[in-house]
């Protein structure tokens, strides 16, 4: 299961900073921009995460998910100079990294011997505060905190990945593969078919 994790988070720093690009590129913004969005974007829900739990922040320990998500962020910029890239590629790109690193995240909480309340909270934080900095730098509403099924997906997925773990009735990899089958499903659906959450109304606007 070490070694499934490990390279699920792998591939969502690189996807993360992928999405921090594409964001980055809707801005016209130029090479050290789209690499500090690369950056911000496929670490800052980790590090955040670290910080409150009071452990060492993973990138630095381990400076090669930073030098991930440089070349990730590099490669891309030029990339998408000579591509047209849609901005749904950035919505589908951000639901997989989303997908990934909500298990990363609740997966440590447990590992640290949290309760499930805590080990879920974690698990959204870790998936969705870097693309919260992201959308902020990038001058745009994080997603966060609008009506898309966003933070719902990933809810699920992390209360999913508790609920099976603590039944012990299937092996650690398949528990963290559903976890993220279902958070991936659940955000492209929404996109797919522009589901949203009920919005907060005041007097008659």
């Amino acid at each position: 299961m070490d070694e499934l994790l490990h390279w699920f988070d792998m591939i969502g720093i690189a996807v993360f900073a992928f999405s921090g690009v594409l964001a980055a590129g809707h801005k016209q913004m130029d090479l050290f921009g789209a690499v500090v969005l690369a950056c911000v974007t496929s670490t800052g829900g980790g590090t955040i995460r670290d910080i409150i739990l009071n452990i060492p922040v993973f990138w630095l320990q381990d400076t090669y998910y930073l030098w991930i998500a440089v070349a990730t962020g590099v490669i891309s910029f030029y990339l998408i100079r000579y591509l047209q890239v849609p901005m749904r590629l950035l919505m589908v790109a951000d639901a997989i990294g989303l997908s990934v690193f909500v298990v990363i995240g609740t997966q440590k909480g447990l590992e640290l011997g949290y309760s499930a309340t805590i080990a879920i909270v974690m698990g959204m934080m870790t998936a969705t505060f870097g693309g919260v900095i992201r959308d902020v730098l990038s001058g745009d509403i994080p997603l966060l905190l609008r009506r898309e099924i966003y933070a719902t997906a990933a809810l699920t997925g992390a209360a999913v990945l508790v609920a099976l773990d603590a039944s012990g009735k299937l092996p650690g990899d398949l528990v963290i593969a559903i976890a993220v089958v279902v958070t991936l499903s659940i955000r492209l659906a929404a996109l797919r078919w522009n589901l949203s959450a009920p919005i907060a109304r005041f007097g008659n606007h």
